[in-house]
């Protein structure tokens, strides 16, 4: 589904998938949207960019939100951004969340 600008989601059987640009223009709009959405125990990531340093702290935020609604959240194929800043802010230590395999990406610019 297309959701705003170059931003698409999906949502299944428990699975969140995003992809396309998540940037300062459409990442409140997301954070609206996962506020209704059911709770999910896997984000799937691998062909997510994160454009701006607004949109990390949106991600992150985003993260925040879903992994109070599960004991584990699995984020896949995370941009490297969003797992720097996940860990940066003391996400990472509560235990609730998994990395798996985290891209390596240049910084946005």
């Amino acid at each position: 589904t297309s959701f705003s600008g170059d931003l698409r989601i999906s949502i299944a059987e428990g699975r969140l998938v995003l992809s396309g640009e998540l940037c300062r223009d459409n990442g409140e709009a997301l954070l609206q949207w996962l506020q209704s959405a059911p709770p999910v125990e896997c984000m799937e990531l691998s062909e997510l960019e994160i454009a701006d340093g607004v949109a990390a702290t949106q991600a992150v935020n985003a993260v925040r939100l879903l992994s109070a609604r599960v004991v584990l959240l699995r984020i896949v194929g995370a941009p490297q951004v969003l797992g720097h800043n996940l860990y940066r802010t003391g996400q990472l230590a509560q235990g609730n969340i998994e990395l798996v395999a985290m891209r390596e990406d240049e910084a946005y610019g």
